[in-house]
């Protein structure tokens, strides 16, 4: 889903697109019993393969967490998924990205499969909410240089639990004596909430309680015309297309 360094050439490679060293792997067929269980979980878990920049899987349990059809999820791609990031996140996510790849580079080819790593973002619902998520990731699938051909991993919802907005990155790696080391990184990201002026954020609160422009403009006492204005800014601000979504980040990051 995002570039990875060839260690050996120190070049970047991107996920997309064939390989020499290694084809396509297979897609994952688990148990029906075992999806049946995690059709029916608040969690969900995917791989993608990172010779085709496609998913080899997508538990159908993200239809239960972010409402999303699993088959929809799946053909639409990694790259369709990151655009659900919260927009004050997705350049954290890149950035989370990026160490994930300077870890790997810091230790033997051999011992990278060991590794994990534990990161928090936001992502949109299909209702238009932005929940909190917590993504356990790890490469099960490396080629003999190393290098990851395909990744797994497990995403939960930590909203309820008050974590704070910025997001975090924890690298999980054993020592040559057994013991597990972790460490904890956290990612500070430029919240575009910020470049909200006061009346926008008058406007995205009335918005929030149902109100029209024509309704808007009445109780402000400015023109319908500066109300559609104003409307046009948050979206693109927000990154969003719709009224709802608008509604849906203003809460993600506490302005309605």
């Amino acid at each position: 889903m995002y570039p990875l360094t060839d260690s050996s050439a120190g070049k970047v490679r991107t996920t997309g697109g064939s390989s020499p060293s290694a084809a396509p792997l297979p897609p994952i067929s688990p148990d029906p019993a075992f999806e049946h269980l995690l059709s029916q979980s608040s969690i969900y878990c995917y791989s993608v393969d990172y010779q085709t920049n496609r998913f080899r899987y997508v538990s159908p349990g993200i239809y239960r967490l972010l409402g999303y059809d699993r088959d929809s999820w799946q053909f639409s791609g990694p790259l369709e998924a990151f655009r659900q990031v919260h927009p004050d996140d997705r350049d954290c996510v890149h950035r989370i990205y990026s160490e994930i790849n300077r870890e790997l580079l810091r230790h033997d080819p051999a011992v990278r499969g060991d590794l994990s790593f534990v990161f928090t973002c936001r992502m949109k619902t299909r209702a238009g909410d932005f929940i909190h998520l917590s993504h356990h990731l790890s490469f099960p699938n490396l080629d003999h240089r190393g290098r990851p051909l395909a990744d797994f991993t497990l995403v939960s919802d930590i909203t309820a639990l008050k974590v704070p907005q910025h997001c975090q990155l924890q690298i999980h790696y054993p020592t040559p004596t057994g013991n597990l080391i972790c460490k904890t990184l956290s990612v500070t990201c430029t919240p575009a909430a910020t470049e909200l002026t006061r009346r926008e954020i008058e406007i995205l609160k009335l918005v929030a309680q149902g109100l029209d422009s024509q309704a808007i403009a009445r109780q402000l006492f400015i023109s319908y015309h500066t109300v559609c204005t104003h409307r046009k800014n948050l979206l693109r601000k927000a990154g969003v297309k719709s009224p709802v979504e608008l509604v849906g980040w203003g809460r993600g990051v506490g302005v309605v």
